[in-house]
Parts: structure tokens; sequence; C-alpha cells
């Protein structure tokens, strides 16, 4: 038997790998090693599925959002491996498009050229790139790695008509006091549209959904750190942040606790009564072994596995 299935057949190994790999991603970014395989969804991927994927994003969030096309200053934060969704916003209006990232996702320079190619053929965003069609190229475009959201929007008081991500706050330390920081950052009248996925990225694969939510608040904040794993904000604490903001907004569900297929997002009435029920259940099962900071969340709260929060500045 390998040894990377022994480990994730025992919680109590798991834990010990993370707690080794997150000591040894700390040591990397102290050295400035900010290179990463997360975030790579293009890397080994297909032209039409790399396409595909960035118009499923781009028109997410003009979904989300209720808007028919961004304006003005935009704030990409996470983009991974592929600057295309930004690209996309470019093309549909934007005057400008920053793209903000922790780590930097190592990537197939020639491919990305290709995808890059293939959205200025289908979508006549030729104009944007100044010379050959490269990632360097596009203009109006500030790619900004190894620049964490917790720092950038300190500093960036009034400038943007809109900030969104996709998967990107569940990997941040501190995502509230993100947001609060994104709000101030946000212009009079801008939108944040955040696309927030609350599982557990695959770290106890032969467990229950929701077993990540039992380990102990002081090693699991060693097995994180620095990694960026999960951070185990459920959604009570970003409803919580939405209503003393003083943003308009909506927080609609995405996923459930134990529900393997995505949802159309919606608020927690109107998704099926079953699938209510299957995400209950799992929430069950880990009720009495919660981690402390986690014991007085309610039943539902644990079965929201992923939202979507939108909201506005007035």
């Amino acid at each position: 038997m390998r040894l990377s299935t022994v480990i994730r057949r025992s919680r109590l190994l798991n834990c010990a790998y993370f707690l080794v790999d997150d000591y040894r991603m700390g040591r990397r970014l102290r050295l400035g090693r900010i290179e990463t395989s997360s975030g790579t969804r293009h890397r080994h991927g297909n032209i039409e599925k790399s396409i595909a994927y960035i118009d499923r994003v781009y028109e997410d969030y003009l979904r989300y959002g209720e808007i028919e096309a961004f304006r003005g200053s935009v704030c990409e934060i996470g983009p991974g491996d592929n600057l295309g969704v930004a690209l996309r916003i470019l093309g549909g209006g934007a005057e400008e498009v920053v793209s903000i990232d922790r780590f930097y996702s190592r990537r197939d320079e020639a491919y990305q050229q290709a995808v890059y190619q293939v959205l200025a053929d289908t979508y006549g965003l030729g104009h944007l790139f100044q010379g050959d069609v490269a990632e360097s190229n596009v203009q109006q475009l500030t790619y900004l790695p190894a620049t964490p959201a917790e720092q950038f929007f300190g500093t960036a008081g009034g400038r943007f008509d809109f900030i969104v991500s996709r998967a990107v706050l569940e990997h941040l330390t501190d995502p509230i006091a993100a947001l609060s920081q994104m709000s101030a950052a946000l212009k009079s009248g801008g939108m944040m549209i955040h696309r927030i996925d609350l599982r557990d990225h695959g770290m106890f694969p032969r467990h229950r959904s929701l077993e990540f939510l039992t380990v102990s608040d002081p090693v699991y904040r060693r097995m994180t750190q620095n990694s960026g794993r999960p951070n185990r904000v459920l959604v009570d604490r970003y409803r919580r942040w939405l209503n003393e903001s003083g943003l308009s907004g909506r927080i609609l569900v995405s996923r459930l606790a134990g529900v393997r297929t995505e949802l159309d997002p919606a608020c927690w009435q109107e998704l099926a009564v079953d699938v209510r029920e299957q995400a209950l259940r799992e929430s069950a099962h880990v009720r009495s072994r919660l981690a402390r900071s986690l014991a007085k969340t309610s039943d539902q709260d644990l079965a929201v596995s992923g939202i979507v929060l939108v909201a506005r500045k007035p």
C-alpha cells in the first residue's frame, strides 16, 4: 500500500502531514519563494476547457452582480495561472484591471499564450495587446503576485468600482478583516462579488466532508497559516460582517455539505428540502466533536459549504 494512501486514511497522520508541510511552506515564503502548484487549473487542461472555465467565471460575475458589463477600475483577487478572466473584464468595458495574488501559480507560458490567442480571436480582444498576444503585453492590466489581499487593500483607498474573486477568500488568513479593507477600497457605488468555497479542499478525503472542522484550533492554525489551506471561516461570520458593514448585499448558498453537485446559488429557504436535509445530517456527524471556536455554530450554518457574497457600497 502506498504511503500516501496510509496517510489519507488516518486523521492523525493527515494532521501530522499538514503540520510538516505548512512549516516547510513557511520556510519557503521567508526565502521569497512564492511558486505553487495550487491554482493551476489551466496547466494541464485543453484549450476548450480553459476557455469554457474562463467564460463561466466571467459570466457568473455578471449574473451574481446582476450587471450587464463591468466598468471603471476592477480588482481581481487570486487569478491563479491564467489572466483570461481579467482579459474578458477589460473586453467587457472595464478601463483597468489589477490582478493580485499571494502566490505565483506555475504555468506553461506557451499554453497560456494559446489560450489568450483564442480569447482574442473569439471576442475581438486583439486591441487590448500591445504587440504580440501575450500575458505581459495586455494594456491596462497590472498583475501583482506576492501581494496578499490583506496587505494590498489596506493602502488602496477608494480606488475600485469592482472587486471580484472566486474560491479565494477561504484561503486568506483573516478574510473578515480583508473584506472591511475591500469595502474601504471601493468607490461610492462600487461592488464586490465573491464566490467562496467553504469545503476542506481535499484535506481529509477518506473522511466525512466536515472532518476538518473537528481539528483543535491551535493545531489547525499551524496546519494552514503559511500554506493558505482553508481558514474555517464559515457562513455565519460572513453574514455577521455583511450585516455590520454598512453595505447592501446578499449571501446565497452555492454548495451544501455532503452534496456533491454544485447548486444554482439561492437562499437557504429556496433550496430543495431533500438536499437541505442531507446537509443537516452531515452536520450532525461532527456536532459533538467540533473545534471550540466552531462549537456554537448552528447546524444550518455548518451545512453550508459554499456561498456567493455580493455587496454594494452606498
